[in-house]
């Protein structure tokens, strides 16, 4: 059911319509399938999606139901090459550019290292809190 839905807000996100030379252009059904798995230790919140040269992001398409680290889910695109923004659990952003998805059913394997971003991120907070707590044990000893 999740990949129902998920095929559904894809479709409204990236549109129904076809580039030229993509397709026919007699059916308004996906032109490639897009499965996209998480293999990061980070929860996948949002996945947005837009046309290159968009100046705005689609909707999110995972409507609330964050991508948890080990699963994966298929969308179905329309022909075009596409920007996607990831947003992690802590609200960091990471943007791909120019994903070819004509005519092509692709995987979208996300690891650690495909984001850069959430990795720095993670490092930074883990830090601050490393930071804080050693700043804290030494003022719990001061009088």
């Amino acid at each position: 059911m999740r990949t129902l839905r998920l095929f559904v807000y894809a479709l409204a996100a990236l549109g129904v319509t076809t580039a030229a030379g993509c397709s026919d252009g007699s059916s308004s059904s996906p032109d490639a399938t897009l499965r996209v798995e998480n293999r990061s230790d980070f929860s996948i919140v949002e996945i947005h999606v837009t046309s290159v040269g968009s100046s705005s992001w689609g909707p999110d398409l995972l409507g609330g139901d964050p991508l948890m680290p080990g699963e994966a889910l298929t969308l179905g695109v329309t022909c075009d090459t596409y920007d996607a923004l990831l947003v992690d659990e802590a609200g960091v952003d990471c943007q791909l550019h120019g994903v070819d998805l004509c005519l092509n059913d692709a995987d979208w394997i996300i690891h650690n290292t495909t984001c850069t971003e959430f990795g720095a991120a993670k490092a930074a907070r883990e830090a601050a809190a490393k930071a804080g707590s050693g700043a804290g044990a030494a003022d719990a000893g001061t009088p």
